[in-house]
């Protein structure tokens, strides 16, 4: 079942509100201010709903949300492109940097920025939205047409769907960028999570985050979750071992079937199925003071975010995978959140 209404008004235009429902109970939201994921309502161990993702109070919330992106779509490129530079069939390009020298998320015009059309299937159970980017936006080539889908089924799998066409050779690596909490509640930060990731490498970073274009195995360090562990436990090791404030770090899978994430509290368990070759994992390490739940500052490790894309600044590193759209091509790309009680 489908369900439309006003979210609210920006820049002249009504944003709108979609939640989505299956026959066992489970919904989500989404706005069409930056595609974006607002709730995820999934049944706990005493089948009662429980918003697991990370919900702003408000839609000016989530317009000043230049910082976290929570559950918006994003894109052109999910996450950093060193110094906002590459190469397609050798002509450079040069972005317009929007952390220090880097650009982040799609930079100032990314997809979390624009207000989407949007179109409903109730037959699918879902909705697409969808835009037509100009050319030059940032400083990226090709006029884009993207478009986003969310659907939900009776088996509790909420699916979503990117699809990108160009006018000319441009770059495309979508994800979404949700924050969960399975136990419902930010203040118990991620206290009795565990956390499993598909994954027998994990991408070297520099202290500004962006890849080095090593991959290091993940085999007897901190960062193997190739069997489930306890999440917080795992963010205070990584502190003392390597002096981090937390996991902030880009995954290499080894199959589509990417991660679970699983609450105690709850019972709730999520699994993440995706066709990209990396998941991005952030504790969520520092406090948004900036942005408000329920009138109260999102905490640090109040979340996780799980975002399943290829690696990033993939264009820069030919060992990272091809995120290269080449003229009148479609390519399209799926995320698969499937939730479940252990």
């Amino acid at each position: 079942m489908i369900e439309k209404s006003v979210y609210g008004n920006l820049e002249g235009k009504e944003i709108y509100k979609y939640t989505i429902s299956n026959k066992n109970g489970m919904k989500f939201s989404c706005i069409s201010h930056g595609a974006t994921l607002t709730e995820i309502l999934a049944l706990d161990k005493n089948k009662k709903p429980v918003n697991v993702l990370v919900k702003l109070d408000d839609l000016d919330s989530y317009v000043k949300d230049t910082k976290m992106f929570s559950g918006a779509a994003i894109g052109r490129v999910a996450g950093r492109i060193d110094n906002g530079q590459f190469e397609i069939k050798n002509k450079k390009y040069a972005l317009e940097a929007n952390e220090g020298k880097n650009v982040l998320h799609g930079g100032k015009y990314g997809f979390n920025s624009y207000i989407w059309e949007s179109k409903v299937s109730e037959e699918k159970n879902s909705v697409t939205f969808y835009k037509t980017i100009n050319e030059g936006k940032g400083g990226f080539s090709g006029e884009l047409k993207a478009e986003i889908t969310y659907s939900l089924n009776d088996n509790n799998d909420l699916n979503i769907y990117f699809s990108g066409l160009s006018d000319e050779d441009t770059l495309f690596n979508p994800t979404v960028h949700s924050y969960f909490n399975l136990s419902g509640n930010l203040d118990n930060l991620l206290k009795n999570h565990r956390l499993k990731i598909n994954a027998d490498y994990v991408a070297e970073t520099r202290q500004d985050n962006v890849p080095t274009g090593k991959l290091k195995k993940v085999k007897a360090t901190e960062f193997d979750f190739l069997e489930a562990r306890d999440l917080m436990d795992s963010i205070d090791k990584v502190k003392k071992e390597y002096n981090l404030e937390g996991i902030d770090h880009p995954f290499k899978l080894k199959s589509e079937k990417a991660a679970t994430l699983s609450s105690v509290d709850t019972g709730i368990e999520l699994s993440i199925e995706s066709d990209r070759n990396a998941l991005i994992v952030y504790t969520l390490n520092f406090p948004c003071e900036d942005l408000k739940l329920n009138g109260k500052n999102i905490p640090k490790y109040g979340a996780v975010a799980l975002e399943p894309q290829t690696l990033p600044d993939a264009i820069n590193h030919s060992n990272f995978g091809d995120i290269l759209l080449l003229k009148d091509e479609r390519k399209t790309y799926n995320i698969k959140y499937h939730f479940s009680v252990i």
